[in-house]
């Protein structure tokens, strides 16, 4: 195992000299590459990706695409990397509140890191809103904001020191997602921190391997175990009376009315104070945003993530300015122009031995150029360069409402429908909602 890391670490040292474009010098001292490290690669690599605007990677996937290396995840050496992993790129949050009647208080939540600059103590870090809005505060937007890092993450050691240069971008109720920005922290800078990347598959399987990373009750980040249990349902979320079920069980209680929102369900534990915190899958990609767990003591083990399919495009679209803070959506963003139904096929996969299910979605009523009856069977993002920015084959029905959240101004939302038999394509403007 030695000799294989060994040869691993030169072709690293290669790659980082090709993509930091620099002059190769004499290495033979050592000196040129001893700040070195895998992950400073993995990050330039992900950096050259994003300037040509191809998909970022996780690490597992870099080094098997760029050193045709096949990791094989059922090995628990390999789950245990990337769990230990996916601990610099998780943060453990302290919220503090102001009370009408009383004095301050904080509460304890979590995220991850989703892009990070180093270089200049800057990075986005995703949560919960609940975690930063408190309908019973006053105001109810949180009054500061502290951030620990792994190995620096416990309160109670004399010296440990956060983050406090971090702001609210803005969160959305109807998420329950909330997206902070850190900028200009020398201990960030001075840190191990990494960002985490999605899941690249829309869709989970029942059974598969997760973890999540969180700070229950600030008392050091953590993880748990388990597996996915029902990869798709939805919640309702009470924030007017506090149902503990729509908070982290640390106290704080927020909204107006109920919230529905689609989640998938873990036996992995969540506790108080996990809210915001990354489900990941084996291999230490994003697969949900956890946010909630059932209160009720007879049923154990049903922990609840927001799905990774939308939050990996609500916080690019909350990161790109299309916010409306007078709005429970939190974000401006763009709907299907007309009222849809599905009807869905379940089977079993004698190949892949999983159940799969798998929506026709119908227009019900006629708008534009769609006529009722049309079968949507892809939705895909066209910037005014012409190039695709996201698209999907409609295989479930929340794909087309996913894919939207990547429009923009300026471009076009090609869907490609069949109608009497036949495949056309119909174009249309995207349709923005609850924009200021």
């Amino acid at each position: 195992m030695k000799k294989c890391i060994c040869i691993l670490l030169c072709i690293f040292t290669v790659l980082a000299l090709s993509f930091s474009g620099c002059a190769v010098l004499n290495g033979k001292d050592g000196k040129d590459g001893k700040d070195l490290n895998i992950y400073d690669v993995y990050e330039a690599t992900n950096a050259a990706r994003e300037e040509k605007g191809l998909e970022q990677l996780d690490f597992l996937e870099f080094v098997e695409q760029y050193l045709h290396y096949e990791v094989q995840m059922t090995d628990d050496g390999n789950l245990r990397s990337s769990i230990n992993r996916s601990l610099l790129c998780s943060v453990g949050i302290v919220a503090k509140f102001n009370y009408p009647i009383s004095e301050s208080k904080s509460f304890a939540g979590s995220g991850v890191i989703v892009d990070i600059d180093k270089e200049n103590g800057n990075a986005y870090v995703i949560t919960n809103a609940h975690v930063v809005y408190d309908t019973n505060a006053s105001p109810s937007v949180v009054k500061s904001l502290e951030i620990y890092l792994y190995g620096n993450d416990d309160r109670n050691i004399t010296g440990t020191e956060p983050i406090t240069e971090v702001s609210l971008v803005t969160y959305a109720l109807s998420y329950d997602i909330a997206l902070l920005k850190i900028e200009g922290s020398e201990i960030l800078k001075n840190s191990a921190a990494c960002a985490a990347v999605f899941a690249e598959s829309e869709t989970v399987n029942i059974g598969e391997v997760v973890y999540t990373v969180g700070y229950p009750a600030a008392e050091g980040i953590s993880v748990t175990q388990g597996i996915i249990s029902r990869e798709n349902e939805y919640i309702g979320i009470d924030f007017a009376d506090g149902d503990s079920s729509s908070s982290d069980n640390s106290g704080s209680s927020y909204g107006k009315e109920i919230y529905v929102q689609r989640v998938m369900r873990t036996d992995a534990a969540v506790n108080g104070g996990s809210s915001g915190g990354a489900l990941f899958d084996a291999s230490g990609r994003i697969l949900g945003i956890v946010n909630s767990k059932d209160p009720e003591t007879v049923n154990e083990n049903m922990g609840y993530a927001l799905c990774g399919s939308y939050v990996k495009r609500l916080w690019k679209l909350m990161r790109d300015g299309y916010l409306n803070s007078e709005s429970s959506y939190g974000v401006c963003r763009a709907v299907f122009p007309a009222e849809i139904g599905f009807t869905t096929d379940v089977e079993f996969d004698n190949v892949t031995n999983l159940v799969e299910l798998t929506d026709t979605v119908c227009v019900l009523s006629a708008y534009g150029s769609f006529r009722t009856g049309d079968i949507i069977k892809r939705v895909e993002i066209i910037d005014g360069s012409g190039n695709t920015v996201d698209g999907l084959d409609v295989e479930r029905y929340f794909n087309i409402d996913d894919v939207l959240l990547s429009a923009r101004n300026g471009d076009i939302v090609v869907y490609t429908v069949e109608r009497d038999g036949q495949t056309q394509q119909l174009r249309f403007e995207p349709l923005f909602e609850n924009c200021a």
